[in-house]
């Protein structure tokens, strides 16, 4: 349904229909796919247009393995 890219700077959401209903109730406060996306604009992701990683979303401190980067993300 989602998984990390190779970089691990990021994700990409391969089912996204599967996503909405199955992972979005369970972590998020979204019911929409579309909010959802809005929500990571806000928080500094930014989406592949072309190439590869086409469709992911990429942050700087996204990062696999180092999940206390995260707090230097800001909305």
């Amino acid at each position: 349904i989602i998984s990390w890219v190779p970089s691990h700077n990021g994700f990409k959401v391969h089912k996204p229909k599967e996503f909405d209903s199955t992972i979005m109730p369970k972590y998020f406060h979204q019911t929409k796919y579309k909010s959802f996306q809005r929500q990571l604009n806000m928080w500094g992701f930014e989406r592949v247009g072309n190439g590869e990683q086409k469709g992911s979303y990429l942050h700087p401190y996204f990062i696999r393995g180092k999940p206390n980067l995260c707090r230097e993300m800001q909305r």
